[in-house]
């Protein structure tokens, strides 16, 4: 299997750690949104990574939909999503808002380090602030000690690590660790682990 993006995504580097996890063989071909438009409008057609090739010659759009494919080839047992049931629904929940916060972090990207000087909105900038800290609070809120579901890590951490960790990287002022121990602690437990040590973040 091919994995299309950098690891500064926060996007790709969920999938990446997921399948380390899993311990799947994968190729990476680091294609940036931005050097390599065509190229990555070439393999998905919203020009966006991560894309999964797979060796059927497949391939698979959005984090999301390959995830729930890597899942199901993991099986049931190993799943970091439960199959079913309130555990299920609480890792997509909290799966949701973090990856709202990866969003907000990229979008705030663009607005202030990507637009000509002068033209950056103040407005949405603050907008899009307020919602990441919202977000946080709620993370915090959940308490995971060691991991969102309590004793084992579910991809409700991969996910939340993942967007942290691009979050620090990126826009670091909105993390305080201060005003969030407990998802101070989850980053820096999760980024220890093997499957994340094989997938570092890495400025692109």
């Amino acid at each position: 299997m091919i994995l299309i993006g950098q690891l500064d995504s926060p996007f790709a580097r969920r999938v990446a750690v997921t399948m380390h996890h899993y311990g799947m063989s994968f190729e990476r071909k680091p294609l940036s949104v931005f050097a390599h438009q065509a190229d990555v409008r070439g393999i998905n057609p919203l020009g966006r990574v991560p894309a999964l090739v797979l060796d059927n010659g497949e391939t698979l759009v959005d984090s999301t939909m390959i995830l729930d494919y890597l899942d199901e080839e993991a099986g049931p047992t190993r799943a970091l999503t439960p199959a079913k049931g309130p555990e299920r629904r609480r890792v997509l929940l909290t799966v949701a808002v973090a990856l709202g916060v990866a969003e907000k972090v990229v979008a705030l990207n663009v607005e202030t380090k990507r637009r000509a000087p002068g033209t950056t909105d103040p407005r949405i900038v603050q907008r899009f602030s307020e919602q990441s800290a919202s977000a946080l609070r709620w993370l915090e809120a959940q308490q995971p000690d060691p991991w969102f579901l309590g004793g084992a890590m579910t991809q409700a951490d991969v996910t939340a690590t993942a967007m942290l960790t691009h979050m620090v990287n990126r826009q670091g002022h909105l993390f305080d660790n201060g005003a969030y121990p407990m998802l101070k602690a989850l980053r820096e437990r999760a980024e220890t682990l093997p499957p994340f040590q094989a997938a570092p973040f890495i400025d692109g």
